[in-house]
C-alpha cells in the first residue's frame, strides 16, 4: 500500500491498517487520529507534523522514522521499535511506550508528560530539554542518555538504569529514584529537592563541578 491509497481509505472511514507495509512512505502533515497501524512496517516513514493522536502503533516497526513535531498524544506505541527515529519536538502526552525500543532516538524537546515508559529501552537517547513530568520510567534503561536540562518533576524512576547518563541541570524535584542505578552519571546542577533516593546507586556519579572562568 502507498501513502495515497491509505489516505483515501482513511478519508472513506477506514481505520484498521494492521500489519500494513508503508516502508519509506511520506505522510507528512497527515491527519490520521485513532488509526490502527499495529505491527505495521513503518521503517523510514515520514510522519513529521502529522496528527496521530490516539493512534494504535503496538509493535510497529518505526526504525529510522521521521516523527519531528508529530502529535502522538495518547498513542499506544507499546513494544514498538523506534531505534534511530527522530522525534524532536513531538507531543507524546500520556502515550503508552511500555517495553518499546527507543535506543539512539533523537527526542530533543519532546513532551512525554504523563506517559508510560515502563521497562522502555532509551539507551543513548537524546532527551535534551525534554518534558518528562509525571512520567512512568520505572525499570527503564536510560544508560548513557542525554537528559541535560530535562524536566523530570514527580517522575517515577524506581529501579531505572541511568548509568553514565547526563542529567546536568535536570529538574528532578519530587522524582522517585528509589533503587535507581545512577553510577557514573553526570549530575551537576540537577535539582533534587524532595526526590526519593533510597537504595539508589550513586557510585562514580559526578554531582559537583568547579567551572574555570
Amino acid at each position: 500500500m502507498n501513502a495515497d491509497e491509505l489516505l483515501k481509505r482513511y478519508a472513506a472511514g477506514e481505520r484498521n491498517f494492521h500489519e500494513t507495509n508503508l516502508k519509506e512512505a511520506s505522510l507528512r502533515e497527515a491527519f490520521l487520529i485513532h488509526i490502527n497501524l499495529a505491527c505495521a512496517n513503518l521503517k523510514e516513514i515520514n510522519f513529521s507534523l502529522a496528527n496521530l493522536r490516539g493512534a494504535t502503533l503496538i509493535a510497529a516497526k518505526l526504525k529510522n522514522a521521521c516523527l519531528v513535531m508529530t502529535n502522538l498524544n495518547g498513542a499506544n506505541l507499546s513494544r514498538a521499535d523506534l531505534t534511530f527515529a527522530r522525534l524532536t519536538g513531538a507531543d507524546m502526552i500520556e502515550a503508552n511506550l511500555k517495553n518499546a525500543n527507543l535506543s539512539d532516538t533523537k527526542m530533543i524537546g519532546v513532551n512525554l508528560s504523563g506517559a508510560s515508559l515502563y521497562a522502555t529501552n532509551l539507551m543513548e537517547a537524546n532527551l535534551i530539554d525534554a518534558c518528562l513530568n509525571n512520567t512512568n520510567l520505572e525499570k527503564a534503561n536510560l544508560s548513557e542518555a542525554k537528559l541535560r536540562g530535562a524536566s523530570l518533576r514527580k517522575a517515577n524512576l524506581r529501579g531505572a538504569f541511568l548509568c553514565e547518563s547526563n542529567l546536568e541541570g535536570a529538574d528532578l524535584r519530587e522524582a522517585d529514584l528509589r533503587g535507581a542505578n545512577l553510577s557514573g552519571a553526570f549530575l551537576c546542577g540537577a535539582n533534587w529537592e524532595g526526590a526519593k533516593l533510597d537504595r539508589a546507586i550513586l557510585s562514580g556519579a559526578i554531582q559537583f563541578c568547579v567551572r574555570q572562568i
